[in-house]
């Protein structure tokens, strides 16, 4: 396989590729469009976060004090450098007077502040949000004209003006504008996802106009495009970065995904794990490369179907003493007959029992391919006998769903089900059962090493 371990890590952008080269300009003008909870918000001062404005901006909000903000994003007080104190206070810092109140304010107050800044400070950064509360007092012919004196204004003092709005039509701001970009979210089978629309972008080239986001952490954060070639492994990567390994209890080592299942895997539980087709081979690889390693670390034994084997690099075992893996033998049965069929299901059956008598004293995780169990589980009731075998056995099983048959009828015997799926081009790992959510898939940057972000 292709070694990727110099690849650069784009999979999580705080700002779209297209973002970053447009707010090199000197000056711009840029309007964030979006209903009620898109996340224009976050997105501005995710704006502020990447172009590390600490100090030369004014956030005039329509919509909450200060206060409000600093407790909303609390990891501003650590951006701007600022002691906790209380910001409503006369005694705070100059960086927090960058914030404003302007919740009471009429439009020619509004512009007097906006204006001040314009012609006393250099190449500051501006934001209003929102520019509905000012736009909604004003008769469209005053509008024209002092959006038209905003943009005037703003070339000349070489400021980045940044305007939010809830309008759901083109307006006449969205026009005059240098760049525009449109938030919205979808709700899906319970899930919800958002989404960035890159609508123009004066003198840059668009080379994806829709990106998928998450507000983990109160920042906008983009998902950038699947690449196959960011997934692939082998033999000479380095290990997985080190983890907090002081539990003992059985954990994804994934903290987003831990946290949402509830902080450990089911005790004698069954997780199954598929793809959709269009996706490569290599993502369950590194997937379960990541997870053998996790538990390896943890003091558990692993039992691998065969065909497993090979997935798993030969790294863990020159860097792990502890390393316990058993192979189970390939259990496939002849192409043929029922009484064929019967016989590989109960020497299954027979070698499981005695590869788990030879290990009483190991904790066991088990993973299996669905696939080695085709010939003989061809029915549903065969499919819960199965599964209701090897819970009792294993301190925990993984089921690998890539048969070309009926994948749901393992669905309704997992304890967690889940399923790498693409969305707008993006790679995505769904979680269905105990309850739908969405984690987005990144590669780390020098292993590689799969990192999942919680999709909120």
């Amino acid at each position: 396989m292709v070694n990727i371990v110099n690849r650069t890590n784009h999979s999580l952008l705080d700002i779209t590729s297209e973002l970053r080269e447009f707010m090199k300009n000197d000056t711009y003008s840029l309007l964030i469009k979006g209903r009620s909870g898109t996340g224009k918000t976050t997105f501005s001062l995710s704006i502020l976060r990447s172009l590390k404005a600490k100090n030369n901006f004014f956030f005039i909000s329509t919509r909450s004090s200060p206060k409000q903000m600093f407790e909303h994003y609390p990891w501003l007080r650590k951006f701007i450098n600022e002691p906790i104190k209380d910001i409503d206070s006369p005694d705070v810092g100059q960086n927090l007077s960058a914030f404003e109140d302007a919740r009471l304010d009429e439009p020619e107050s509004l512009f007097e502040r906006v204006t001040n800044q314009l012609m006393d400070v250099k190449n500051p950064v501006i934001i209003i949000d929102s520019w509905d509360s000012v736009a909604s007092l004003m008769d469209r012919e005053a509008r024209l004209n002092n959006e038209r004196v905003l943009q005037t204004w703003r070339e000349r003092a070489k400021a980045k003006l940044i305007f939010t709005s809830e309008e759901s039509v083109e307006s006449s701001l969205e026009y005059i504008v240098d760049g525009v970009v449109e938030l919205d979210y979808e709700l899906k089978d319970g899930i919800r996802t958002r989404s960035l629309f890159l609508k123009k972008l004066r003198g840059i080239p668009i080379k994806r106009s829709v990106y998928l986001f998450t507000l983990k952490d109160r920042i906008l954060r983009c998902f950038d495009s699947y690449d196959p070639r960011d997934f692939r492994i082998n033999k000479s990567d380095k290990n997985p970065k080190e983890t907090d390994h002081s539990t003992q209890l059985p954990q994804t080592g994934y903290q987003d995904l831990d946290n949402y299942i509830g902080g450990t895997l089911p005790q004698k539980g069954l997780i199954t794990i598929e793809k959709e087709d269009t996706i490569s081979n290599d993502i369950i690889a590194l997937f379960l490369n990541d997870l053998f390693y996790n538990f390896s670390r943890r003091g558990y034994s692993l039992l691998l179907d065969s065909g497993l084997k090979d997935v798993l690099t030969d790294m863990h075992m020159s860097k792990n003493q502890n390393y316990k893996l058993h192979i189970m033998d390939e259990l496939r049965s002849p192409e043929g007959s029922a009484q064929n069929e019967i016989k590989g299901k109960n020497n299954f059956y027979k070698y499981v029992d005695k590869a788990v008598s030879g290990l009483s004293k190991e904790k066991i995780v088990a993973m299996v391919e669905s696939k080695s169990l085709d010939n003989f589980m061809s029915s549903t009731t065969d499919i819960d006998d199965y599964c209701r075998f090897i819970k009792s056995k294993f301190e925990l099983s993984f089921l690998i769903l890539n048969s070309n048959n009926k994948l749901e009828r393992y669905y309704s015997v997992s304890d967690i089900h889940l399923k790498f799926i693409l969305i707008c081009g993006t790679l995505f790992l769904k979680c269905s059962t105990p309850a739908s959510a969405l984690f987005g898939v990144k590669v780390a940057n020098s292993v590689p090493q799969i990192q999942l972000d919680h999709v909120l």
